[in-house]
């Protein structure tokens, strides 16, 4: 059996009992797009199969960190609009990738790059 990689996830932030991301009404924008990035989250819950290959795996594990990383973000951000949040991370990463040092960190904050820049553009549709 092959051994995988395991990703250390961070305790996640569930809403207070008067949040309003408990609301039924309309929603705030960064709200909807932290109900969005959580649904996200749910797509990765599946553990890793064993037959993936080395590199699968790790793209899988790059992107979901990437996921969380933006939704601790957004939510730490709430009177900053998401689109700004995400596309300032996708820079730091791009310059991050640049000043690289070894090929698997480049691969790393690529990947990172790439996961908030599809992010990004499903969340302008959001905001417009």
């Amino acid at each position: 059996m092959k051994n995988l990689l395991t990703v250390k996830t961070k305790k996640m932030r569930s809403p207070d009992k008067d949040s309003s991301l408990l609301d039924v009404k309309e929603p705030h924008m960064n709200d909807r797009i932290i109900m969005d990035l959580m649904r996200m989250l749910e797509m990765y819950e599946d553990s890793p199969c064993v037959d993936w290959s080395q590199h699968e795996f790790e793209e899988v594990a790059f992107s979901r960190c990437a996921i969380e990383e933006i939704l601790q973000l957004v939510w730490d951000h709430p009177w900053t609009l998401a689109s700004d949040i995400i596309e300032n991370f996708a820079l730091k990463m791009e310059f991050y990738k640049k000043s690289s040092v070894t090929d698997d960190q480049k691969r790393i904050f690529s990947s990172w790059a790439e996961t908030a820049w599809g992010i990004l553009q499903g969340i302008e549709q959001l905001e417009e």
